[in-house]
């Protein structure tokens, strides 16, 4: 099997991953005591399963369970590793993913995204297809482009979760 060095690439793929998560996290955490828990309704997870089933193994791993910030790091992280790290990429590849400022940069612009429609997008349910629409329209405005060259620009570490891929 030929794997890829592309960290551009790995980028890409890992950054879906941490944003499935979050649209998981954003709509099926319900409350349960003292503790949170994700669960996805048999139709959506059928419906993630049809439509993506790469991060329907996520989604499948995260249900029925207990969350918060720490396990869903480590979900994703273990999530990334298993999927991505050796097996489409090579093992050098993941490593340099989570210091890319490219995946710190558009991780905090996501962020950025999220905090600021989080009203509009509570206000019903979306599938990740639709998020990743509104994101990418959000995404492609002037003011973005100009907020994101100002980040690569300035250097700062806008910071992101870590992951511990490489032991």
């Amino acid at each position: 099997m030929i794997r890829s060095v592309s960290v551009k690439n790995a980028v890409q793929d890992s950054l879906e991953i941490f944003q499935f998560d979050q649209w998981l996290r954003f709509y099926f955490v319900e409350k349960k005591g003292d503790e949170l828990w994700i669960e996805i309704p048999d139709d959506i997870l059928a419906k993630i399963k049809k439509d993506n089933p790469p991060l329907y193994r996520l989604a499948d791993l995260v249900n029925n369970a207990v969350t918060d910030y720490t396990i869903a790091q480590e979900n994703v992280c273990s999530y990334v590793a298993a999927r991505l790290d050796g097996q489409k990429y090579e093992t050098t590849v993941l490593p340099q993913v989570f210091d890319n400022p490219t995946f710190k940069v558009e991780m905090y612009i996501f962020n950025v995204w999220l905090k600021m429609h989080e009203k509009h997008l509570d206000e019903e349910y979306m599938d990740f297809a639709g998020w990743l629409e509104m994101y990418e329209g959000w995404n492609s405005l002037d003011e973005v482009k100009k907020y994101r060259a100002k980040l690569v620009e300035s250097g700062t570490d806008p910071g992101t979760p870590e992951c511990n891929t490489a032991q």
